[in-house]
């Protein structure tokens, strides 16, 4: 038990909309729950406790940034995706990505946990990858790794089950006879990965801070029979899902052919769609698409940088938002750009603005704020309990230096905060109370370290995957060539960048 910890004197960023930002402010929490957050002087702990006080003049408070979308899988891969769009970044996963061992996907995770604690991410939503086919080991090396580095982590092991080539829309005559027969197949036996999910369900029921939801891939990637059993493990289980929805124009082209009305109304026939569910990217979809999520409660998640990366598009942001529907972010991969959801916000910021002319309608910089905290702890299945200073919600708590390039001089802190910051400020993090960052380094493990053994384990896997990820070229132009032109000729909604 840690007692009752004070920072005294700070910039406090209450996301309230009318409270705003307050200083000199004080934030109080003993062990995990905060117990006061307000003007300075406003609380005095008990005199038989033990109590830490932290100076927090010059310093800024805040709730923890969530990042609703991630994949730890990513963290050894840096650096390895320039200019491909998704469909044939999948094809280089499914077919350079190598057998790593338990301890690789172990460093992995912790190299995503040491990004998010340094710029100021408290937990992540864990769209976690494992090739060519999930493993207990596996799964509990992912969980180990959150449960040692103090992130808080709701982990969606992501599975699918129908061959590549039956997910994308390849036209009979698109690709060589002798690529496509390498790229087709049975569909796989889903029964081991629900076994595996009750069992990791059970070891790890009640972590202060690691939980399990489920992670089917995406619908497209998914027979019905795996789908029908996703919903029926979530509702026999009691938990929420994760899933890719309408990343890519050429998954929304598969979406017809599954259900009359999209993929929105499909998987809410199926009890995939609902206040517990959170939908990633979400860009190609239609108007009943929005109407259906929105009359459900179902979370988004933006993932702004990632989306631009590999050419996915915009989404529609403002339309969500008009609609009622709770929009949170995430980083995605790490091969992907990096994991500063500062950066995340900033540029959902930017995006939005160049697209709807009406800058009456644009998010100010505090509502953005509020989506990457408040709306995050909604989609990890928190609400309520993350993502605000408030008596009785948990200490997931970050500290800036309020001296920095960014924050200094200062204006509007929440405006320094979305369109200034990037994570370098941050100095210290609390996780349920705990200092799991001090003074920019993690307090549970050594970062030197981590990211030394992570060069190792890369280099390795670069080395004998090298092979794989040559004889995956061979499928790249036939893919293109299917990317192109469902962009260019596709029926739907327009969500690309296009100057007059």
């Amino acid at each position: 038990m840690n007692g009752y910890t004070g920072i005294l004197g700070a910039s406090l960023l209450t996301n309230d909309v009318e409270i705003g930002i307050v200083e000199p402010g004080d934030l109080w929490f003993e062990d995990s729950i905060i117990k006061y957050a307000g003007p300075a002087g406003g609380f005095t702990p008990p005199r038989d406790g033990q109590v830490n006080r932290i100076d927090g003049r010059d310093k800024v408070v805040m709730p923890g940034l969530i990042n609703a979308h991630m994949h730890s899988y990513a963290g050894l891969l840096k650096g390895t995706v320039d200019t491909i769009p998704l469909d044939v970044f999948m094809i280089n996963a499914i077919v350079g990505a190598g057998e790593r061992r338990p301890r690789d996907v172990y460093i992995s995770a912790l190299v995503g946990c040491l990004e998010m604690l340094k710029t100021g991410s408290t937990a992540c939503l864990d769209h976690f990858s494992h090739r060519p086919r999930h493993d207990p080991d596996a799964l509990e090396s992912a969980l180990r790794a959150y449960a040692d580095s103090g992130v808080r982590v709701a982990l969606a092991p992501m599975f699918s089950d129908l061959p590549f080539i039956d997910t994308i829309p390849m036209p009979p005559d698109g690709i060589p006879a002798d690529l496509r027969a390498e790229l087709t197949g049975p569909a796989a036996d889903p029964a081991p990965y629900f076994e595996m999910m009750a069992d990791a369900l059970n070891a790890w029921r009640g972590h202060p801070h690691v939980s399990l939801i489920l992670g089917v891939d995406s619908p497209q990637r998914c027979s019905h029979g795996l789908l029908e059993a996703a919903g029926q493990f979530c509702a026999d289980h009691g938990i929420g899902n994760h899933t890719h929805l309408l990343e890519a124009r050429t998954q929304a082209a598969m979406a017809a052919d599954r259900h009359g009305d999209g993929f929105v109304a499909y998987l809410d026939e199926l009890g995939l769609v609902n206040e517990r569910s959170s939908l990633a990217h979400f860009i190609w979809c239609t108007d009943r698409d929005i109407e259906r999520a929105a009359e459900r409660g179902v979370n988004v998640i933006h993932n702004p940088t990632s989306n631009m990366v590999i050419g996915s598009g915009i989404q529609p942001l403002l339309r969500l938002k008009s609609a009622g529907i709770p929009v949170a972010f995430g980083s995605d991969g790490l091969n992907a750009g990096n994991m500063s959801m500062f950066e995340k916000v900033r540029a959902a910021a930017h995006l939005h603005r160049v697209t709807e002319p009406d800058c009456d309608r644009w998010l100010t910089s505090g509502e953005l704020l509020r989506m990457a905290t408040v709306k995050g702890a909604s989609a990890i299945g928190a609400a309520g309990r993350l993502g605000s200073p408030k008596p009785g919600q948990l200490a997931d708590i970050v500290v800036l230096d309020g001296r920095t390039m960014a924050l200094s001089p200062r204006g509007a802190l929440d405006v320094q905060l979305c369109l200034y910051e990037t994570g370098a400020s941050v100095e210290q993090v609390f996780v349920n109370g705990e200092h799991v960052l001090r003074d920019g380094e993690p307090t549970r493990f050594s970062a030197a370290d981590i990211l030394a053994e992570a060069s190792e384990i890369a280099e390795r896997l670069a080395h004998d995957n090298r092979e794989h990820v040559e004889r995956a070229k061979a499928y790249h132009p036939y893919i293109k060539k299917m990317v192109v032109d469902v962009m260019r000729h596709g029926s739907g909604p327009c969500r690309l960048a296009q100057l007059g």
